[in-house]
């Protein structure tokens, strides 16, 4: 069991600034299997078939929605939507704290107190700080 604690710290990795260049997707994936088998356990059929509609309705609207972030100099984050056929642009900010984690300011979907992103190989993948586990539904992909 230590063995596997080291080697998952192992492919934790710091972020440096340098290795935030080019333009990085948002992914955030719903665990169907995970939702369904939470669902086996539920005794209410009516819960059971309206829960799997509203799964499957989020999932459509995930895959109409793209999210892009750059980092730019000077801290500053440019963040990209496109949702439906429409663009639009906001700003932000980012920091690496001194533990090596990426900080991202001024998401709303994001709390900047408590989320905070590390290396897991090639992708960035959000923390939370309440519960030192890593999402794995929540990650950045480097598109460049």
């Amino acid at each position: 069991m230590l063995f596997l604690v080291l080697f998952a710290d192992a492919q934790k990795k710091k972020v440096k600034e340098r290795d935030l260049d080019g333009v990085w997707k948002l992914v955030i994936k719903i665990d169907k299997e995970e939702i369904a088998d939470e669902l086996d356990d539920e005794d209410n059929i009516f819960a059971k078939i309206i829960a799997k509609s509203v799964v499957g309705i989020v999932d459509d609207v995930l895959n109409e929605i793209d999210i892009r972030f750059e980092f730019k100099s000077n801290n500053r984050l440019k963040v990209t939507v496109n949702a439906f056929g429409e663009e639009e642009f906001e700003y932000s900010e980012w920091k690496i704290n001194n533990k090596g984690q990426l900080i991202i300011e001024n998401i709303d979907s994001f709390d900047s107190e408590e989320d905070y992103w590390l290396f897991e190989g090639d992708i960035l993948v959000a923390y939370d700080n309440d519960d030192d586990g890593p999402s794995e539904n929540i990650y950045l992909v480097n598109m460049d």
